[in-house]
This record gives C-alpha cells, sequence and structure tokens, in this order.
C-alpha cells in the first residue's frame, strides 16, 4: 500500500501550488517585471526603463492533512540527497506511513504542489506614466481538495488495517486535478489619474495558453467501506458500494521528452486557450513629489481568468462513471508506478469501455483574487499585508490557487540590496519565511521549517524555495 499511499501523497502536497507568487520579492519596488503576477498595475511608471528576466523558478508542496516526521530533511525529496537505508531497490524513496502523523480534526483534506519557471521576459518603460511587458511561463500543479479523513487514513495504513474494516463511508465529494501548461503573455500598464497627492493606476494582461497535460477527478459520491476478502482471509477487500465522478486525462506523449518554447510556439499539444489579468494600484505620496516614494499602496487584481480547452481524439479521454458493486483489491496497485499504470488499473476496475470516453473536455486556470497593503515605515523599511483568496469551487476541473494571508516585513537599501520576511497563513498552517536580493539576483522560500528542518526536530507539513536571475536597466531618476 506504500506505492498508493505516495501517490496521493503527491496528490495531497497544488509538485503545482507557490509560495503563492514568490511572496519575499511579490511586492518589492524592485520587482520590475515580476509584478505583472501580482498585479498588472504595478508596473506603470516602472522605475525601469528596461528590466528583463533570465529566469526564475519556484516550487513547493503544501498540505493540512499529514506532517511530516521523516527520518530525514523533507527538501530531500525534491533535491535528492537521502541515505541509501531509506531508499528501495528501484532507487525511489522508501516512504513509510510513521513518517507521517495525521493532523486529525474531522474536517476535509487539501494538498497542493506546484513548480514554476518563468522564463525569458521584457518590461519596456513607455514614459513616466506607462509600461509594456512580454512574459513566458510554464507551471505544474497536482492539487486535492476536499478529500476525507477517512479515505487518506485508509490510503495511509493499507486494505488490510483490520481496524478500518466494515465502517461504511457515504457521501464523499472530492476533486484532484493535476495540470501541465505554458503561457505567452502581454502586458500593459498605465497610470490613470493624478491628483495631488493620489495616484491610480490600471493594469491588464492577456496570455495564450498552450496545454501540455491534464488528468481529473471529480468526485460527486463516493459510498465505500472495506471487508476481509472472503477469497483471502485476513486481507482487506475494497468495496465501493457506489461511484459517481467524472474522470480525464491526456497521455503523456506530449511531455515525454519535456516542455518548452519550440513546443509552445510549433508542436502541436492537446490543450489551447486564453486568459487575463486585471489590476488597479493607488498610491499615495504624502509629500506630493515625483520621487514615486509612497507611503501607501493599495492594490486588488484578479488573476489567471480563463480556460484551456483539451480536444484531441488521439491524446485525450474523459469519462462520466457512474457505477456500484466494484472492487479493488491492494495488489492491484503493485505496478502503479506513475499516472499512466494509475490510469489503466481505474479503466480496468470501472470497466470503462471506449464507446463511453469522451475526447474533450476543459479545465480553468487557476483564477484568485490578489489584494495588499504596502506601507512605506521608512525610506527604506515596509511592511505588506497581502490576502490571495481562490476563486474556484472546491469541485472545480481547474488548478487551483489556495487561499493565503501573509504578513512581510522588508528591508531594501539604496545600494540594490534587499531583506524580506514574510509571514504565511495556508490551509490554517503558519509557515515563516525568508528571501535576499542582490542586484540581478534573488533567492527565498515561503517556509523555513519544511525547507531547513528536520522532520525528527520539527513536524512540516510542506516546503517552498524559489529563485532568480533578472538585469534591471536604465533605471529612472528620481523616481523612487
Amino acid at each position: 500500500m506504500k506505492k498508493i499511499f505516495w501517490f496521493f501523497l503527491l496528490l495531497e502536497a497544488p509538485l503545482v501550488g507557490s509560495a503563492q507568487n514568490f511572496n519575499g520579492i511579490a511586492h518589492s519596488t524592485s520587482a520590475g517585471i515580476h509584478s505583472v503576477y501580482t498585479n498588472p498595475a504595478l508596473i506603470a511608471g516602472s522605475k525601469y526603463k528596461l528590466h528583463i528576466n533570465l529566469f526564475a523558478g519556484n516550487a513547493n508542496i503544501y498540505n493540512n492533512y499529514a506532517d511530516w516526521t521523516g527520518p530525514y530533511k523533507l527538501n530531500r525529496l525534491i533535491f535528492g540527497g537521502i541515505p541509501d537505508q531509506y531508499l528501495r531497490p528501484d532507487g525511489r524513496p522508501a516512504l513509510e506511513p510513521t513518517y507521517f502523523r495525521e493532523n486529525i480534526d474531522g474536517k476535509p483534506k487539501n494538498g497542493t504542489g506546484w513548480a514554476e519557471v518563468r522564463g525569458p521576459g521584457i518590461l519596456i518603460g513607455l514614459g513616466r506614466n506607462q509600461s509594456l511587458a512580454i512574459t513566458s511561463r510554464a507551471r505544474a500543479s497536482v492539487q486535492a481538495f476536499g478529500v476525507s479523513e477517512n479515505l487518506l487514513s485508509l490510503v495511509r495504513q493499507g486494505f488490510d488495517f483490520a481496524t478500518l474494516w466494515n465502517i461504511t463511508n457515504v457521501d464523499n465529494k472530492f476533486s484532484v486535478n493535476g495540470n501541465i501548461y505554458g503561457e505567452l503573455a502581454l502586458t500593459y500598464g498605465a497610470t490613470m489619474i493624478e491628483a495631488g497627492p493620489h495616484t491610480l493606476k490600471g493594469g491588464i494582461t492577456a496570455k495564450k495558453i498552450v496545454g501540455f497535460y491534464s488528468a481529473h477527478i471529480r468526485n460527486r459520491d463516493l459510498s465505500y467501506r472495506v471487508i476481509e476478502d472472503p477469497e483471502r482471509p485476513g486481507k482487506g477487500l475494497f468495496v465501493m458500494d457506489k461511484f459517481d465522478a467524472d474522470f480525464g486525462y491526456t497521455t503523456q506523449e506530449p511531455i515525454q521528452d519535456g516542455v518548452g518554447l519550440r513546443k509552445f510556439l510549433g508542436g502541436k499539444m492537446p490543450g489551447s486557450g486564453w486568459g487575463f489579468d486585471l489590476g488597479f494600484a493607488y498610491e499615495y505620496n504624502a509629500d506630493e513629489d515625483q520621487s514615486g516614494r509612497y507611503n501607501l499602496r493599495l492594490s486588488a487584481s484578479i488573476m489567471d481568468v480563463g480556460t484551456v480547452r483539451y480536444e484531441d481524439r488521439n491524446q485525450i479521454k474523459g469519462y462520466t462513471i457512474l457505477r456500484t458493486n466494484k472492487t479493488i483489491r491492494q495488489e492491484d496497485f503493485d505496478n502503479v508506478k506513475g499516472s499512466d499504470e494509475l490510469v489503466k488499473l481505474i479503466e480496468s476496475r470501472m470497466e470503462l469501455q471506449p464507446g463511453e470516453a469522451k475526447s474533450s473536455f476543459v479545465t480553468g486556470l487557476p483564477m484568485a483574487l490578489n489584494t495588499n497593503a504596502d506601507v512605506r515605515l521608512s525610506n527604506e523599511l515596509f511592511v505588506n499585508v497581502s490576502y490571495i483568496k481562490d476563486l474556484r469551487t472546491v469541485n472545480a476541473l481547474s488548478a487551483r490557487q489556495p487561499t493565503v494571508f501573509s504578513v512581510t516585513p522588508r528591508w531594501e537599501s539604496e545600494s540594490g540590496m534587499e531583506i524580506a520576511v514574510p509571514l504565511n497563513w495556508m490551509f490554517g498552517t503558519f509557515s515563516p519565511g525568508v528571501s535576499v536580493r542582490l542586484g540581478p539576483v534573488f533567492a527565498g522560500t515561503d517556509n523555513m521549517v519544511g525547507l531547513f528542518s528536520n522532520g525528527r526536530r520539527f513536524s512540516a507539513r510542506g516546503m517552498d524555495v524559489y529563485a532568480g536571475l533578472s538585469l534591471p536597466l536604465f533605471k529612472r531618476k528620481p523616481r523612487y
């Protein structure tokens, strides 16, 4: 059962989601081109005539089901270096249920894993009040929302755990989504109103989306129990009394040799769509000068509005499943080493027929409301308060931006050095972080506990890391 537990752990913890949006550097007055990912209005009147992003990347996992208590640091699951005694013969981590401590409070559980690469991009200042940006980005996520504690405990312990037998579980509703897609975007930001100490800015981003891979299970109703297998005494048998769900996936052929700009521009990919961001920002400058040194900045944006349609008879299958009295044995998962094997298992055990398959489905982008207040305490000290609200429903076929609340003090020096300490709350869990910028280079984490702690000392529910390199050119004076 360890294989299926590891699979569900990956689902439970958006690879996709995100110290959400590089929180340590997202609100900096030197964020430049990276501001478009927080609010497109923030590039209006950029202090740079030209700002070029060469590379930036972020990876994280978060969940509210289990704490990591394993014998090595959680970050080794991402970066490698796991001691040999904790590896399986095939080289993969030998994850044991004892490496995780359940958080049981009677509430449905959520998890998100996220990976993001921000590719080449350029921001161009069009005078004092307007800016234009062209950006590229690839995103991957695996996410689960609304999963019951009973189902996760069963996955963790296995079907042969007798204390879980003969318990009927009903009305289970949850969604699981996995997505890999790329985007090429154009952003325009402009100052709309200047009146004394008050400035209002607006911005919009239009983005072309290419979908490389997508898979989902949207469960409307799962009623199940585990009984002792009448043919194998001492072994458990998973019995689904009712299963009502949507199930769809694309083949992995388009991503077998990776994803990149070449595929985005030239290859035939299974998914295509459009999206947009829209935002506004208000700044108050008590000195009423042209320095750009606001005392207060309030901003709000709606991000990632849009969908991706997957439509290809050869690469896509989608099913509406309504089955009763289906059984699964633990041994059925022995050959599941990835999503392809899992798909074949579901099709086999649910007796899904080729005539039932649909050749298209639609998934949503991770639509969210992004609000924040940035206060300048002195020439070099700031504090930012940010609230990002997930706007997708629990059962949406969509990538998701989990709801996050953050308070981030930061210090920005005139020499180009910057330090921020984001304090984040997500899934009811507090996670402190830190980020550092030295001129064109930045690096940070929005979850120091998960990144650096050993599970035996501090229990983590996730981890996060990000870094990037950009070139700020032709800085305007005297703004900021």
